[in-house]
Order: structure tokens, then C-alpha cells, then sequence
């Protein structure tokens, strides 16, 4: 009989200590060591911080009325200071998850692999991105030069008494394109893809930078909503309807009358009351996300409420964020380039949109100087298909990678 208490005691022994050791491999799985946890809530700090200091730089220019600032012994403008925080922002959310994790580094892109479209796609994305953010640093602004107006791009021509002066061959009366302008000139003498590849970099840094604060706010508020529930929900909710109900572009004319058209408030503008669909969003997938046994199982092992946020739920909810931050970006593209061509942001930045505003005013150089209508676009297609084309390509580009990269990063997609 003591031999049999015995024995069932050993086994119990055994079992406790079988349970235990599954609990600590369970805790270093779940919770990457506690000697590494606190690297875990590093990160969010520093993003935290980085964002701040976005919203800061971008109110002090706002409210000084600062076209540029001097940092470090740099001048440059504003918005390009603020582009390059929100660069570093992005860099600081993304960059330790790849280096962290090489292996599904490289599983992605082992994925990437049956869908050429996305692949293609993404590198017409880089290099338009890279090109159009860097392009301005080693080329200076084309310059007015009334005599190589309306030259055609290299593949094409038109009628010799539309340009000063051919700068390519003459043919039959029609002046031939040039690889000295090989996507033509405007109506003020100006190469289009100089000027194209400058209107691409304002839209970049605008849609970029605005991007990054309003995804930051829509995925911080809807994540909280939709983990805690309840009142914290409702009132959230609550604010965003209350936000919605006032665009920003109404926000933005009504701003206007007290600092005046910038870009610097364009980006504050839209990037911090833009952000209540993509709340919604994230709020109705973590809610799901919430119930799941996983979740349930990393409460229930003792992981606080910040780390499942953070290394769970997040995460898993990546592709949801992923096609709304993608089609928040074009629309950020799209709202630069109209309100240019309204004549609503800073005239002194070249823009796609106030391009598209002078071809299709038929306005040239003179001169003495001045800007008249000179020309009719319909015989001079290309001052208006040009910067059309660029941001419609880019625009489609981003549209489709976004899709491609919600499927490709999917762990419920294998």
C-alpha cells in the first residue's frame, strides 16, 4: 500500500516538474527571454519618441511660420526635415524586425517568388522612390528658357511653328525629339523629367511623412480599442466620428486663412485627421484577434497586456494595416497634387499638380518674364501626359503592392 502511495507521488512529482519545464520553454518561446524583454519595449520608446519629435518639428514650423530650419549647422526645409524623421521613424518600427528575424526574412521573399506582379511592382515602387528622394539632391532646378519650350519627348514630334526653336532635327515641318529632353519640355522651357522627377519627390515626402502620422495614430487607437473594449472603446469610437465629421480639407481652407498655404501644414494637417478609417479598421480585426485561443494562451501564461499587444496582436493584424496604410499613401498622392493644382500649397515647390494646372492653362513663358496662354495642350499632348502618367503610375504601383504585400505577409496565408 506504501509502495503504491509512493509510486503515485513520484508520479505526481513528475508530471509537476514535465508541466513546469513545458511552462519555462512556453515563457522563452512566447516571451524571448526575460534577460531580452526589456529590448522588446525599446523599440515602441524610440518610436514613440521619433514620432513626437515629428510632431513637433512640424508644429514649430507651422506656428513660426519657418520655411527652413538650421539643425546642426544644415539648413533645409521644413518638410524635408520632417520627411527625414519620419524616414527614421519607419526605420526604427522595421528595420529591428528584419535584422531580428532573417529567417522569415527570408520566407517572405521566398513567397514573393509566386507572385512576379508584386515583385515587379515593388522594385518599380524602390526605384521610383529612391530616384525621386534622391534626384534633388544632385540636380538643381531646371531653369526658364523661353527658346526650348514645347520640344517633343524623343519618341515623338510636332508641327515647327509650336516651338521657338527646334532643338532636334527638322523633317517634313515637324520638329523631332531629342535625347537631350528625352520626355519633351513644358510651356516654360523646362525638361519634364527633371521636372517630373522633382513633382514626384514633393508628392513622396508629403504622402510619406503625412502617412506615417496618421497609420501611427490609426494603429495605436484602434489597437487599444479593440483589445480593451468597453468604455475605452466607446469613447474612442466616439472621437472618431466626431473627427470624421470635419474633413481635413475643410480643416486645411479654414487653417489656411490664419498661416497661410504650406506644405508644413498640408502634412500636419492631413497626417492627424486622417487617421479615423484606418482606426476602425484595426479595431474590428484586433476585436477578433482578441478571442483567439493563442491570445488567450499568452494571457493565461502571465504575459502582460503590452507584450501580447506588441508581439502578438500587432503583428497578426499586419496585413489589415498594410492595405489601408498603402491606399492612405495614394490618397495623400492624389490630395497633394489636386490641392496644387488648385493653387492651394506653396507655389515656390515644384509640384505634378500645378504642372497639370499650367498645361492645361496653355501657360508659357514670354520674354519679358511674364505667363500668358501661348498653346492649346491638345497639340502638345505631352506638357500634360507626362506628370499625368508619372503619378497615375505611381499611384497604381502603390495600389498594387499593397495588395500583394497584404497576401505575401499573412501568417494565416501559407
Amino acid at each position: 500500500m506504501s509502495s503504491s502511495t509512493d509510486s503515485e507521488s513520484t508520479s505526481g512529482d513528475r508530471e509537476t516538474a514535465v508541466a513546469t519545464a513545458d511552462s519555462i520553454r512556453f515563457e522563452e518561446v512566447s516571451l524571448t527571454g526575460g534577460e531580452r524583454r526589456w529590448l522588446s519595449f525599446l523599440q515602441p520608446v524610440c518610436a514613440g519618441l521619433t514620432f513626437l519629435l515629428l510632431v513637433g518639428v512640424g508644429v514649430f514650423a507651422v506656428y513660426q511660420e519657418q520655411e527652413v530650419i538650421t539643425l546642426a549647422g544644415r539648413n533645409l526645409e521644413a518638410i524635408t526635415w520632417m520627411y527625414v524623421v519620419a524616414i527614421l521613424f519607419v526605420g526604427v518600427v522595421f528595420l529591428p524586425k528584419l535584422v531580428g528575424s532573417p529567417g522569415r526574412v527570408r520566407r517572405l521573399l521566398g513567397r514573393l517568388r509566386g507572385r512576379p506582379l508584386v515583385a515587379v511592382g515593388g522594385l518599380y515602387a524602390l526605384v521610383l522612390f529612391l530616384v525621386a528622394t534622391l534626384y534633388p539632391v544632385f540636380a538643381s532646378e531646371p531653369t526658364f528658357d523661353v527658346l526650348d519650350s514645347l520640344q517633343p519627348p524623343v519618341w515623338s514630334s510636332v508641327s515647327e511653328t509650336f516651338p521657338p526653336q527646334c532643338v532636334g532635327p527638322v523633317e517634313n515641318g515637324q520638329c523631332q525629339g531629342t535625347l537631350e529632353h528625352p520626355l519633351g519640355t513644358n510651356g516654360e522651357g523646362q525638361d519634364q523629367l527633371t521636372i517630373g522627377l522633382l513633382g514626384l519627390n514633393t508628392s513622396i515626402r508629403v504622402a510619406l511623412t503625412a502617412s506615417v502620422l496618421s497609420v501611427t495614430l490609426g494603429v495605436v487607437v484602434g489597437t487599444v480599442a479593440g483589445y480593451r473594449g468597453g468604455r475605452i472603446d466607446e469613447f474612442l469610437m466616439r472621437y472618431v466620428d466626431i473627427q470624421r465629421a470635419l474633413p481635413a480639407f475643410f480643416a486645411y481652407m479654414l487653417l489656411t486663412l490664419v498661416f497661410g498655404v504650406s506644405y508644413r501644414l498640408l502634412i500636419l494637417v492631413f497626417g492627424l485627421l486622417s487617421w479615423g478609417g484606418i482606426a476602425r479598421l484595426v479595431r474590428s480585426e484586433v476585436a477578433q484577434l482578441r478571442t483567439t485561443p493563442y491570445i488567450n494562451a499568452a494571457e493565461l501564461s502571465g504575459a502582460d497586456s503590452a507584450f501580447v499587444l506588441l508581439r502578438h496582436i500587432v503583428p497578426n493584424a499586419a496585413n489589415t494595416i498594410v492595405t489601408a496604410a498603402s491606399l492612405l499613401f495614394a490618397k495623400f498622392v492624389v490630395y497633394e497634387a489636386a490641392l496644387a493644382f488648385l493653387s492651394l500649397t506653396d507655389p515656390q515647390f515644384i509640384s505634378l499638380g500645378n504642372q497639370l494646372r499650367a498645361a492645361i492653362g496653355g501657360r508659357a513663358a514670354t520674354f519679358d518674364g511674364a505667363s500668358r496662354p501661348l498653346f492649346d495642350f491638345w497639340f502638345v499632348p505631352w506638357v500634360v501626359y507626362v506628370p499625368a502618367g508619372i503619378i497615375c503610375s505611381f499611384l497604381l504601383t502603390v495600389s498594387t503592392l499593397g495588395d500583394g504585400l497584404r497576401d505575401v505577409i499573412d501568417p494565416r496565408e501559407r
